[in-house]
């Protein structure tokens, strides 16, 4: 087996074990969806709640398995939902797993979650914690892909064709904005942009604000981006396979690398500079994993 995939290996085995083994009472971490600080997560929850029709999403009218967020310092649901398969989130995650059908992306404060779909944008949810909302947001992200698609900024008529979209990233600038990384196939053509939108916090919905073209990774300034959103997604994962005291650790060490990373004023070196950061957190991974998965 390739040392690159033994990582993915090794959570696909501990994930599918706790899914498979874990009694009624216990709940099940999805660890790829591990918030920033390490203080909640996706799970199969332990109780399965009737949630009132402002705290459950459904996708395309498909109720599909219950989840909830989890706190991990109690390990008690906060909000369920459902809408989605819990297998479906077994992988690290879209930088590091082709077959992942289905990822999270955590606002920075953690009172935001995207829940995305990669095979079916139509079943994305924006999450507001604090609220207790849950919004399908699939249309809008559509929407917009289809604005791009046209070439215009306008509002996509009745009659324009929605192309076919594939959603592969997505990030938090700040609670109020976020990008998600997605392939617009429309025809014989295939673009790579960056779909940027505001979150209209009164709506709890999401507000289609710009696009740029996805970063070019045969270019320094390109190559920069790419590797430090792996970074952050490796960082993710790791807080979530770590103890609390560890998790804590972590987030002031990847604050004090992204310091370190801005102080280069030369791109190359700050892809060399992410790449043996990336290295290390997956040995780190590697070993953590490995130990998770005999306790």
């Amino acid at each position: 087996m390739s040392p690159k995939l033994l990582p993915v290996y090794l959570l696909l085995i501990c994930q599918v074990q706790l899914l498979a083994d874990a009694p009624a009472n216990e709940t099940a971490i999805l660890w790829g969806t591990v918030s920033p600080s390490g203080t909640y997560a996706l799970a199969v929850p332990r109780t399965i709640s009737e949630p009132s029709d402002r705290d459950k999403a459904t996708a395309n009218g498909k109720p599909g398995t219950q989840l909830s967020i989890v706190n991990l310092q109690t390990n008690e649901p906060v909000l369920d939902f459902s809408g989605f398969e819990a297998r479906d989130f077994v992988q690290l995650g879209p930088a590091d797993a082709s077959s992942t059908h289905s990822f999270s992306a955590w606002a920075p404060q953690e009172d935001h979650l995207l829940v995305i779909n990669v095979l079916d944008p139509l079943a994305c949810l924006q999450i507001d914690l604090p609220d207790g909302q849950v919004r399908n947001v699939g249309s809008t992200l559509v929407a917009a892909a289809t604005r791009i698609a046209n070439g215009s900024i306008r509002k996509p008529s009745a009659s324009a064709r929605s192309p076919h979209l594939s959603i592969f990233d997505a990030h938090f600038i700040s609670s109020h904005e976020c990008y998600l990384s997605v392939i617009i196939h429309s025809g014989s053509d295939a673009r790579r942009v960056d779909l940027y939108f505001q979150i209209n916090a009164s709506g709890n919905s999401l507000v289609f604000e710009r696009s740029e073209p996805y970063p070019n990774s045969s270019q320094p300034l390109g190559a920069s981006i790419l590797t430090s959103r792996k970074v952050e997604r490796l960082y993710q994962t790791l807080r979530g396979v770590v103890n609390e005291d560890d998790r804590r650790l972590l987030t002031m060490e990847q604050q004090s690398w992204l310091g370190s990373h801005e102080l280069l004023e030369n791109y190359e070196e700050r892809v060399a500079f992410a790449q043996m950061r990336i290295a290390e957190l997956r040995q780190r991974l590697k070993e953590a994993l490995q130990k998770k998965s005999t306790e």
